[in-house]
């Protein structure tokens, strides 16, 4: 199933060894395709970064997302949780702020949602650390 816009969902991974991060692997790409399958998708592109380190948001398979992102092809991705987008707070929240730019919903299947309500407030707090504190 492709939303309403005809652009396709986005599962992606990262792991920064093959047996790290409390998660093996194969169980997060066993995770989010279950995720997929129960919210009936039957198209998505699978974006995989392993050996890589959530310290920066310079990584081949997400360089390949984001590429996509502004190409309009993108219009929902998951993930496991956010530390597979970054480990740093506010790098996860740029990202995020990015993403609602090009109109891309983000759903983390541990935090829910994180480009609509009920998570705005989270998206508004993204915000104002980027601005320096000022509340939106």
């Amino acid at each position: 199933m492709q939303n309403q816009s005809g652009k396709t969902a986005a599962l992606y991974y990262r792991v920064a060894r093959k047996q790290t991060d409390g998660l093996l692997f194969d169980n997060q790409i066993e995770l989010l395709l279950c995720y997929a399958n129960k919210q009936g998708l039957d198209s998505f592109i699978l974006y995989a970064d392993v050996g890589k380190n959530g310290n920066t948001l310079d990584r081949p398979a997400l360089n390949r997302l984001k590429e996509d992102i502004e190409a309009g092809r993108i219009g929902k991705l998951i993930v496991f949780n956010t530390s597979r987008i970054a480990r740093n707070y506010i790098l996860c929240g740029e990202f995020i702020e990015w993403a609602q730019m090009w109109d891309v919903e983000i759903i983390s299947m541990t935090d829910g949602t994180l480009t609509e309500p009920p998570n705005a407030e989270m998206a508004n707090l993204f915000r104002s650390f980027l601005r320096g504190g000022e509340r939106a």
